[in-house]
């Protein structure tokens, strides 16, 4: 298998967060959702997290749904949710089960799938131009103003590979 691509179909599914509540992938549930696959372990992960977040904080009330996929255990993904400040779902696919349907190459890498349950874009690991695009399409596809993610202040890299 390889990474689904854009306009495939996303695979729907169910996992525990760091709650122990169950969240579902359903795509009708709002207008778009972003589902990041990473590792705990993962320096580029952890480097790419706040803006991640920022994306959440942006978007979520426009209805951009962040659901972050760790492929680690409970205890390593919420020591990482806290030290990495982070408000969206935090979901644990430890037995990759999730991970295998979606076949990321690298982590992170990102899906963002519509409502109609379409992979509308990917992303692999990080690139902050990159990243400055993808949030005015997102802006784009909810119908509102773009909002800045990156800040000239962050001295964001460039690029880093996962």
């Amino acid at each position: 298998m390889s990474i689904l691509k854009a306009g495939t179909q996303a695979p729907e599914f169910s996992l525990r967060d760091v709650q122990g509540e169950t969240r579902t992938l359903n795509a009708s549930t709002s207008p778009l959702s972003l589902v990041i696959f990473f590792k705990t372990s993962c320096p580029t992960c952890c480097y790419a997290w706040k803006y991640y977040e920022r994306l959440h904080t942006a978007y979520a009330d426009a209805g951009l749904r962040v659901l972050g996929i760790s492929q680690h255990d409970s205890e390593r993904t919420e020591h990482y949710r806290v030290q990495n400040v982070a408000t969206f779902p935090h979901l644990l696919d430890a037995d990759f089960t999730v991970s295998r349907e979606y076949d990321p190459a690298f982590v992170p890498t990102g899906f963002l799938i519509d409502s109609n349950g379409t992979i509308v874009e990917t992303f692999e690991s990080w690139n902050s131009r990159a990243l400055t695009d993808f949030s005015e399409r997102v802006a784009d596809r909810l119908g509102i103003a773009a909002q800045p993610i990156i800040f000239p202040d962050d001295n964001a890299v460039p690029a880093k590979i996962g």
